[in-house]
């Protein structure tokens, strides 16, 4: 199977955070993790243009600042 480029992350409890990072690499299949704590720094991961796109995202639904639902919505903008 060929690895993904980039999992991207995005919770604010980093105990989950570590959680997920030590599974996907348990599993090998992506090159990259990239990990933000909020729905804000989400959306200016995805919208820097030097950051690799991620092929999988883990959403947390519930966060401070931007929820998960918000964050999504403006994602797709």
């Amino acid at each position: 199977m060929e690895k993904l480029n980039c999992v991207l992350l995005i919770d604010d409890n980093p105990a989950d955070n570590r959680y997920h990072q030590i599974i996907i690499e348990e599993m090998n299949i992506t090159n990259s993790i990239c990990s933000v704590e909020n729905g804000f720094e989400a959306l200016d991961f995805l919208n820097n243009e030097n950051n690799v796109l991620p092929e999988l995202i883990f959403l947390d639904i519930n966060m401070p600042k931007m929820n998960g639902w918000s964050s999504w919505k403006n994602s797709k903008k």
